[in-house]
C-alpha cells in the first residue's frame, strides 16, 4: 500500500459535500488505496472539514491505521494512506458534537463488515437531525435494504441526541457479509402498509401524540390507512422530536420523515413527513431519494466481487429511485473511481431514474427473485 499513487479527488465535485470525503473513506480502508481530497466543501457556508468529518476520518484512520495529513477542523485538503485492513472487533467512535452518528457509522460499517468477523460499536452524538438519516431511518428502511445486498447490521438505540446538544448514542453489531442472489428493485408493487413512527426524546408523550395524530389525519384525509406508535426514548442532553412514516410494498419500502427544530411545531413535522410521502407514493419508482444513493456502495461492493456471489450467478444490481440527485450522481463518481465495477444513472437530475450496478460487462439482465 506505501509505494501506491494517491487516487486524487476535487472535493467540490458534483454535490460538493461531506458524502464525497466519506466515501473515500470507506473504500480507502477496503480495498487499500490511499487518496488525496482538495477543495473540500469549498461551495459551503462553512468550508473544510466540520468536527463530524474531522471525527469521521479519524474513526477510519484507527481502524486502518493509516497515515492522515489535514485531518483539523477548517482543512479543506486531505491525505489518507491506509496501512492495513480494517480488523474486526469493538470500537467506540463519538463524534464530540450533535453531529450524525449514522452518517458516521454508515462510513465504518463497510471495511468492518469485510473484515471477516463481527464487530460491535458504540456510535456518539446526533441520532436525529436535518440533512442526514435519522437513527430510525437507518434502522427500520436502510438496515433491511443493505442486507439484502448481503450485509447485515443490529442496531440498538440507546438515547437520542438532538441539535445542538447531541449527546445521543446507539450501539450496532455488523455481521460478515455474505453473498446474497442479485438485487432487483426496479418495480416495489402494491402498497400493503403505512405505519407512522412518532418518536420523541426529553420531551411530554403528547407531544408523540400530536405528531401522530396529525399524520394519520394528514394520511386519512390523502385516502391512506395507516397506524402509529408513539415511541418515547430517553435523551440526556437534548429534547426533540420525529416522525417517520415507514410504508411496505409487495417488493420494497420506504422511509419519509422529518425532525423537530426550534421553529417548527410537531403539526409541521408531521405535514413534512406526510407531504413528502404523498409525493413519493404519486411516482413509481421502488427507492425513495435518500435511500438512492444509501444503496450505491453496497451494490457496487458486490458487484466488484468484494463479497464473492453465489456460483454461476452474476452480482447485478437494479433499482428505481424517486429522484436522480446529485448525492446519488456524485457517490457513483468517487465509487467508480476505486472499484471496476459499471454503474449507470439513466434519468434527469431530480426526476425518476433506474440505477444499475454491475462487474465490468457484465451484461446480465437481472431476474427478480422474491426474498
Amino acid at each position: 500500500m506505501a509505494g501506491d499513487l494517491p487516487i486524487v479527488l476535487d472535493g467540490s465535485q458534483g454535490e460538493g459535500g461531506g458524502q464525497i470525503l466519506r466515501t473515500a473513506l470507506s473504500l480507502a480502508a477496503i480495498t487499500g488505496k490511499p487518496f488525496t481530497i482538495s477543495r473540500i466543501r469549498a461551495s459551503r457556508l462553512k468550508p473544510g472539514l466540520r468536527p463530524q468529518h474531522r471525527e469521521a476520518t479519524r474513526a477510519v484512520a484507527r481502524l486502518v491505521d493509516a497515515e492522515v495529513v489535514g485531518d483539523e477542523v477548517g482543512s479543506t485538503r486531505l491525505e489518507f494512506r491506509p496501512r492495513r485492513p480494517a480488523p474486526a472487533g469493538e470500537w467506540t467512535l463519538d463524534v464530540g458534537t450533535a453531529g450524525s452518528t449514522p452518517l458516521l457509522f454508515q462510513t465504518v460499517c463497510w471495511p468492518l463488515a469485510l473484515a471477516g468477523g463481527p464487530s460491535f460499536l458504540t456510535v456518539k452524538g446526533g441520532t436525529h437531525q436535518d440533512h442526514a438519516p435519522s437513527f430510525h431511518y437507518l434502522a427500520l428502511v436502510w438496515a433491511p435494504a443493505v442486507a439484502r445486498l448481503g450485509f447485515k447490521f443490529g442496531l440498538e438505540l440507546q438515547g437520542a441526541g438532538f441539535y445542538p446538544e447531541g449527546g445521543g448514542a446507539f450501539t450496532a453489531r455488523v455481521e460478515p457479509a455474505h453473498p446474497m442472489p442479485p438485487l432487483d428493485l426496479r418495480h416495489r408493487g402494491t402498497l400493503q402498509d403505512v405505519e407512522v413512527v412518532s418518536m420523541v426524546g426529553g420531551l411530554g408523550y403528547e407531544i408523540a401524540d400530536r405528531q401522530a395524530s396529525r399524520a394519520l389525519r394528514g394520511l386519512r384525509e390523502a385516502g391512506i390507512s395507516a397506524v402509529a406508535e408513539r415511541v418515547p426514548v430517553p435523551a440526556p442532553l437534548s429534547k426533540g422530536g420525529h416522525v417517520l412514516i415507514v410504508s411496505t410494498f409487495e417488493r420494497a419500502r420506504t422511509g419519509h420523515g422529518a425532525v423537530s427544530a426550534h421553529e417548527r411545531s410537531p403539526e409541521q413535522i408531521a405535514d413534512a413527513a406526510v407531504g413528502a410521502f404523498r409525493e413519493h407514493l404519486a411516482g413509481g419508482a421502488a427507492v425513495d431519494r435518500h435511500l438512492g444513493d444509501q444503496l450505491l456502495l453496497p451494490a457496487a461492493l458486490a458487484a466488484a466481487k468484494l463479497v464473492p456471489p453465489p456460483p454461476g450467478v452474476v452480482p447485478a444490481t437494479r433499482y428505481t429511485v424517486a429522484a436522480v440527485t446529485k448525492h446519488l450522481t456524485t457517490n457513483a463518481a468517487v465509487i467508480r473511481r476505486f472499484l471496476d465495477v459499471e454503474i449507470a444513472i439513466l434519468g434527469r437530475e431530480e426526476d425518476e431514474g433506474e440505477v444499475r450496478v454491475q462487474p465490468p460487462g457484465g451484461g446480465a439482465e437481472v431476474v427478480a427473485l422474491p426474498r
